[in-house]
């Protein structure tokens, strides 16, 4: 499945700098989103995935603030989908990256991973 490859790329090397290409990461990150939703499966994780090692640049934690809500709900459901232990790693990348806006959702995430 090709779109769980490119995900996949992106998490192997999503964390590396790509001189002056703030346009490149933004947009990643925003078809990484996109994949979040994906009917299969494989493509949701391998998503979830890739962008928890792109939080490393401040252009993809700026597209993701927003909307931290909706992504927090989409890993849960990802994980309640299946058990895989990555995916907690992931979201435990995303908790440090966003520790400043992460309190309204404390609760709700305790109670899901609990």
């Amino acid at each position: 499945m090709l779109r769980a490859r490119a995900c996949w790329v992106y998490g192997k090397f999503g964390s590396f700098d790509f001189p002056d290409d703030h346009i490149h990461q933004q947009a990643a990150s925003e078809r990484l989103v996109q994949h979040l939703y994906h009917d299969h499966i494989a493509v949701r994780v391998e998503a979830a995935l890739a962008l928890s090692e792109m939080l490393d640049h401040e252009v993809v934690q700026d597209l993701l603030r927003p909307g931290l809500g909706s992504i927090l709900k989409v890993f849960l459901k990802i994980m309640d989908d299946i058990d895989f232990e990555e995916l907690v790693g992931a979201l435990r990348k995303i908790v440090v990256a966003f520790e400043d806006e992460i309190a309204p959702f404390a609760v709700s995430l305790c109670q899901k991973l609990s």
